[in-house]
């Protein structure tokens, strides 16, 4: 059964171009799921006069973006899509996303990311990476472009922590990893990043001990070949984007934390770091 049965894209209202439109129609019609396109729309509302006036000024401008939404979802429903709109009237848009996806019951976030200057890119990658880690699903991050470019699924992987928590990111990484693999028919190459001598002898305490070594071992824990495991030494932040753009990645799946505090902001800034180097398609699993 698939992961993704309910899909939840964040439609946006600064763009006329859609591409998780377009990408939640592709793995619904794969999946058999349905989705939920969602808008945060916001006027100033001192702009619309008295009380009566900003309430109908509210309304139609409420009533105005929903038909836009439907005549970008006519073709997709023309070939069987299950869409359905949800609409809030807020300025705080990272919250309101959170709160729509969890009453979905959202199995994945899609949104859409542009390419930008240097400053608007920082600010972009921000309020991605803000969505990211507190979305109540996984969420997908994607780029504009007319079809699949890449070569691979790559999963990036933290095998340094022996924080249980960290051992679980881990797992549902290649969980998700997997899925899209399979949707894809693409290869799924593993990075794993060290910065020291690696050691994961908790990963493969329980596994049989393949005959080729360790690394096979924990490559066959993690269901790839040996061959696709790359174990590669140096700082997550340089060698992750630089692999992944080595191996002509399509999207690169990855762990964020959710904790608060020093050891959660750590592990956040090197992901929100790696996701403003990587050009391809991000899946943030948290």
């Amino acid at each position: 059964m698939s992961l993704y049965k309910k899909l939840f894209v964040v439609i946006d209202p600064t763009s006329k171009k859609q591409p998780a439109l377009q990408r939640s129609a592709d793995i619904a019609a794969k999946s058999k799921g349905k989705v939920t396109a969602f808008s945060a729309v916001y006027k100033p509302i001192e702009e619309m006069g008295d009380a009566p006036s900003r309430k109908v000024g509210k309304q139609a401008v409420l009533k105005a973006w929903k038909e836009k939404v439907t005549a970008m979802a006519a073709p997709y429903k023309a070939k069987g899509l299950k869409l359905s709109q949800d609409c809030s009237w807020t300025s705080d848009w990272y919250a309101a996303v959170s709160r729509a996806a969890l009453r979905a019951d959202a199995d994945l976030v899609i949104k859409s990311t542009f390419r930008h200057g240097k400053l608007k890119r920082l600010l972009h990658s921000t309020s991605d990476f803000t969505i990211m880690r507190h979305s109540p699903a996984p969420v997908l991050l994607v780029r504009e472009r007319k079809s699949v470019s890449g070569k691979a699924i790559v999963a990036a992987l933290d095998i340094e922590s022996k924080d249980e928590g960290h051992i679980g990111l881990n797992n549902s990484v290649m969980k998700h990893a997997h899925e899209m693999a399979d949707f894809t028919g693409l290869p799924l190459p593993v990075i794993a990043a060290t910065s020291r001598k690696p050691d994961f002898s908790h990963l493969i305490a329980g596994e049989e001990q393949h005959p080729d070594g360790p690394e096979a071992t924990l490559a066959h824990a993690f269901g790839v070949e040996r061959a696709h495991f790359h174990m590669v030494r140096g700082d997550a932040k340089r060698v992750i984007p630089e692999r992944a753009h080595f191996l002509k990645a399509d999207m690169v799946v990855l762990g964020v934390s959710k904790r608060s505090g020093a050891k959660g902001v750590l592990v956040g800034t090197t992901a929100q770091k790696i996701l403003d180097k990587l050009d391809c398609d991000v899946l943030a699993v948290n």
